[in-house]
């Protein structure tokens, strides 16, 4: 598949999200100085290189996710997502992760201590060309199919480039919550998913259909809806993370699964409120 327009206007835009995550991404990185084992299998290595075995266990993770019981609602979102992913020509191998990402974005509305939406005052344009919910998520998710399209499982030095910089902070916090859980405090926490939900949101905005679609006045709460669905997902899907790759595809199915959300119902997981606040020690 050729790179198109937005696939170059993500490249040219990596320098950019790159630097913006490099700080988060030393600081998680200097905390990784030994092995981590998890069901007594070395996932990461005294190096910080994920093994074989953490491959499985993200792949494991993924489909685990994917299982996770939702409402009948949900579990459509979750199926057009892949589907619109699959048609905007997403690579094969992102597929699972972006559904699985999906889930987790279903679930942090759907279940939990602060399970539920709230409206959002003022919604993009796109809504009023798309009318019908369903036509509006199969819309927003294709036009994000053509920015993960040009990232997701790509062979290009570029692509995979830009892949490791927005999901390090992440993928970092990860690998130590696997190691110990008890040692990640919440600014830890909070401060990786902010800076991996920053870095998809500025690619994201590349889109014109996706700025429109979201509305200049709701990138912010849906940058913090993006964080908080990230944390709240942490013990469930920190196996997926610790794989960029994988990552990244977790991490593009909450996304756009949340950004349909927004554009097509006009509502976010009520948790986003608070995030901008108090990040994850509120959850």
């Amino acid at each position: 598949m050729k790179i198109g327009k937005i696939g170059k206007d993500i490249f040219d835009k990596a320098d950019d999200v790159i630097d913006k995550v490099d700080d988060g991404v030393d600081k998680a990185g200097q905390a990784i100085q030994k092995a981590v084992h998890v069901g007594g299998k070395e996932i990461v290595d005294t190096t910080g290189k994920v093994t074989a075995a953490g491959k499985d266990l993200a792949k494991d993770t993924v489909k685990t996710v994917k299982k996770t019981a939702v409402s009948t609602a949900g579990q459509a979102k979750t199926i057009a997502t892949r589907k619109a992913m699959a048609t905007a020509k997403v690579a094969d191998e992102a597929l699972d992760g972006i559904e699985a990402g999906s889930k987790l974005a279903v679930i942090s509305m759907e279940q939990g201590t602060r399970a539920g939406v709230y409206a959002v005052a003022q919604g993009g344009e796109l809504i009023a060309e798309w009318v019908e919910a369903n036509y509006c998520l199969i819309g927003v998710s294709i036009a994000l199919g053509t920015v993960f399209a040009a990232l997701l499982y790509r062979p290009e030095p570029s692509s995979q480039a830009t892949t490791v910089a927005a999901t390090a902070p992440l993928s970092s916090t990860a690998i130590l919550y696997l190691s110990a859980k008890e040692t990640v405090g919440a600014v830890a926490l909070g401060t990786a998913c902010d800076l991996t939900a920053s870095a998809f949101v500025e690619l994201i905005w590349i889109a014109p259909d996706v700025r429109k679609a979201i509305g200049n006045s709701n990138k912010k709460i849906l940058t913090d809806a993006i964080a908080f669905t990230l944390a709240k997902s942490m013990d469930a899907a920190a196996g997926a993370m610790i794989v960029p790759q994988s990552c990244a595809a977790v991490v593009a199915g909450v996304v756009t699964t949340l950004v349909a959300q927004l554009a097509c119902e006009r509502t976010l997981p009520s948790g986003a409120r608070e995030w901008g606040t108090v990040g994850a020690s509120g959850l």
